[in-house]
C-alpha cells in the first residue's frame, strides 16, 4: 500500500512538473528577454538630445508616476510629447518612492527644468492637506500588497498619488496624466488645443478599446476590439481640467466603494471616471489615441503590454536625434 502511494505521489509530481515547467520556463525567459530589451533602450534614450520643459502654457502641467525601473520608459515618453508637440510644456514626475540619485540626475539633465517630487516629501505634503479625510487618507497611506498574472508582487494602492498628488501638488488649473509606457507618433493637435484654451472646463480621455488575443501559452497573436465597445477613460492618458477635482466627493465616492479599493488596481482609474461622470462635459479622444494602437494612423497609444511599447520605440529614435 504504501508503495502503491509512494508511486501516485511520484506520478502526481510528474504530471505536475511536466504541465508548470515548461511554462515557468517560458515566463523566465520572457522575463529576462524584457529586461534586456529595457536595459538596452534605456540606454538607447540617453543618447538622443534633452528638451527644454516648462516655457509655454503655465497654466497646464504635465504629471507621471514613476519609479526607478521606469526612467528609460519616462524619457521615451515625456520626450515624445514634447517633440510631437513642438512645446516646451512644464514637465512635473513624481517618485514612487525607489528613484536613486543617479536616475533624479538623468531625469534632470534630459528634461531640463522638470520638477521631481521626492515620495518622501509628498508623503508629508498630502497627509497635511487630507487629514480630515479618513477614506482618502486610507486609501493614499495604507498599502494593499497584491501580484499580478506572473507573480511579480506590487502595491495596488501605488496609483493613489494619481488622484490626490498630482492635483494636491499641481499649481496649474490643466494637468496631463501620462503613464511612462505611452508613446506619441503624430503631432496630438486635439491635446493642443485643450492645453491653450484655459476657459475649456472640459476633459479629454482616452478608452480602453483594444485587448490582447492569448494561445494557451499565454503569448499574444494579435489584438481584438472590445465587445461592447467601452465608454470609460483611461486615466494612463488623461487631459483633466483641476476643476472637476473634488476632495469631498472623492472620500464619499471612496467610502461607498472600499471594497472596489481593495479588488482592483485601477481604483484611482474608477474615481477618476466618478468625477469626470459627476463633473460632465469631457469628451473622449479620437480612435487614434486608443489603447494598445499601433497602426500607421496612431498618434499615441498607452501600451499596458512592455513588450509592444520597446518594440515601438525604434519608430521613435530617429525623430528624437
Amino acid at each position: 500500500m504504501a508503495s502503491d502511494s509512494q508511486g501516485l505521489t511520484t506520478k502526481i509530481v510528474s504530471l505536475f512538473l511536466e504541465r508548470r515547467l515548461p511554462w515557468r520556463v517560458s515566463q523566465w525567459l520572457y522575463r529576462y528577454k524584457q529586461e534586456a530589451i529595457r536595459r538596452y533602450y534605456d540606454y538607447k534614450v540617453l543618447i538622443t538630445r534633452p528638451y527644454l520643459t516648462g516655457e509655454d502654457c503655465p497654466h497646464f502641467e504635465l504629471h507621471t508616476l514613476l519609479g526607478h525601473k521606469h526612467v528609460g520608459m519616462t524619457l521615451w515618453s515625456v520626450k515624445s510629447l514634447l517633440h510631437y508637440s513642438g512645446l516646451r510644456y512644464s514637465v512635473v514626475l513624481h517618485d514612487d518612492g525607489s528613484l536613486t540619485v543617479q536616475d533624479i540626475k538623468t531625469l534632470k539633465k534630459h528634461l531640463v527644468n522638470v520638477r521631481i517630487v521626492r515620495r518622501t516629501i509628498a508623503d508629508k505634503l498630502i497627509r497635511e492637506k487630507i487629514k480630515h479625510l479618513p477614506n482618502c487618507c486610507e486609501y493614499r497611506f495604507t498599502p494593499k500588497e497584491t501580484s499580478d498574472h506572473r507573480g511579480v508582487k506590487y502595491n495596488m494602492r501605488i496609483f493613489s498619488l494619481r488622484i490626490f498628488d498630482f492635483n494636491l501638488m499641481s499649481t496649474a488649473s490643466k494637468i496631463m496624466i501620462l503613464d511612462a509606457d505611452v508613446l506619441f507618433f503624430k503631432r496630438p493637435q486635439e491635446i493642443i488645443d485643450w492645453v491653450e484654451d484655459p476657459e475649456d472646463r472640459g476633459c479629454l480621455y482616452s478608452i480602453e478599446q483594444y485587448i490582447p488575443r492569448r494561445n494557451s501559452r499565454y503569448e499574444i497573436i494579435g489584438f481584438e476590439r472590445k465587445i461592447p465597445p467601452p465608454t470609460a477613460a483611461n486615466a494612463g492618458l488623461l487631459c483633466f481640467d483641476k476643476r472637476a477635482f473634488d476632495l469631498e466627493l472623492i472620500e464619499s465616492w471612496i467610502g461607498h466603494n472600499k471594497e472596489l479599493m481593495d479588488k482592483f488596481a485601477t481604483f484611482e482609474q474608477s474615481t477618476y471616471n466618478h468625477l469626470l461622470h459627476t463633473r460632465g462635459g469631457s469628451v473622449p479622444l479620437p480612435d487614434s489615441y486608443s489603447f494598445n494602437y499601433t497602426d500607421q494612423n496612431v498618434t499615441a497609444t498607452h501600451f499596458a503590454i512592455k513588450h509592444l511599447f520597446y518594440r515601438n520605440i525604434p519608430r521613435l529614435q530617429k525623430v528624437l536625434g
